[in-house]
């Protein structure tokens, strides 16, 4: 049976107040009391009365958004989360990795990880002793359900779309190599490479969060002299094409460029950026219904479910017979 505010404020030696900005979050209280408020609310099935008619998905992140990565799949995915969150009429709290504490089994329906694998395998156990249903997009473990992307189609598809207008040195970067979607994009170059008879030019990392090191990359990808270059991650669009122009390379005369697709960014660049498109109001929208499912069913065995990528064909690919000598 479910106790009331009173009783947990006099177990706790703490007042109402106190326990009401645990809580909310809208005071700062100390770790140490925090902790033990949500410890004895857990051994008495206490729900504050404020979200007991809504249910809660805690969505938690690596860190808080930041406006300097706007264009991260991190930070995108996150924005339309919380849009199809509210759109269902229950409630979102963000959280970082640093406040794991702040999952309280009673309070919290569901969770989301938007979290890079790193960070998920460093709380394994903690994720693990949660009873709520836990999602995690683009990233499979034991506990938790997850809907992805194919990032092997969208690779493929990029290859053929060159491979058809001629070109055979095509380079590869990818964001992160150490994670499903890094996998899964150089297996299906790999792969398609062999298949083709074509040469494996270098891959490199080319990633939003050290632009020297993937500046550095890009030379060493870029000496290979590529004829076509494919840059997986929606937060590297923009910095790669802003660099090969900023090295001289005229899109597409000099090379074709393929990235991730940037919706209401990449058909307005010059050129129009061609793009691999993993739709991400639609993999918000499968994430949230899933979520919202699990809610209402909490015994559903896990499943791992996928959604397809498209190619959204612009102006920054030519074809390798056309492109103007200087």
């Amino acid at each position: 049976m479910a106790t009331d505010i009173n009783t947990l404020a006099e177990i706790c030696g703490v007042s109402k107040s106190t326990i009401s900005r645990v809580f909310t979050g809208r005071a700062k209280v100390s770790e140490e009391l925090r902790n033990r408020v949500l410890q004895a609310a857990r051994e008495l099935n206490y729900r504050p009365q404020q979200v007991m008619a809504r249910d809660c998905v805690a969505i938690v992140v690596n860190d808080l958004p930041n406006p300097n990565r706007r264009t991260s799949f991190s930070e995108r995915i996150l924005n339309q989360a919380v849009f199809e969150i509210t759109r269902r009429n229950l409630l979102s709290e963000i959280i970082s990795v640093d406040e794991l504490a702040r999952l309280y089994n009673g309070y919290t329906k569901a969770v989301l990880l938007l979290m890079s694998e790193n960070y998920i395998e460093q709380h394994l156990e903690q994720f693990r002793r949660l009873s709520m249903p836990i999602l995690t997009v683009n990233k499979q473990y034991d506990f938790s359900s997850s809907v992805n992307t194919d990032h092997g189609e969208g690779v493929r598809l990029a290859l053929e779309h060159l491979h058809t207008e001629g070109h055979r040195r095509i380079g590869l970067t990818v964001d992160r190599f150490n994670n499903q979607a890094g996998r899964e994009r150089l297996e299906a170059y790999r792969k398609f490479m062999t298949a083709a008879g074509l040469p494996e030019l270098p891959v490199v990392q080319y990633t939003d969060q050290d632009y020297a090191g993937s500046s550095a990359g890009l030379t060493t990808l870029l000496d290979s002299q590529p004829t076509a270059l494919i840059a997986c991650g929606e937060g590297v669009a923009l910095p790669v094409f802003h660099e090969l122009q900023e090295r001289g390379f005229r899109i597409p005369d000099d090379i074709s460029l393929i990235t991730g697709e940037l919706a209401g960014v990449s058909c307005w660049m010059t050129p129009e950026l061609t793009t691999i498109d993993q739709d991400l109001d639609a993999l918000a929208r499968a994430t949230i219904t899933q979520l919202v499912t699990r809610i209402r069913n909490p015994q559903l065995p896990r499943s791992s479910s996928w959604l397809p990528t498209t190619l959204i064909k612009r102006n920054s690919v030519k074809k390798y017979s056309d492109r103007v000598c200087p």
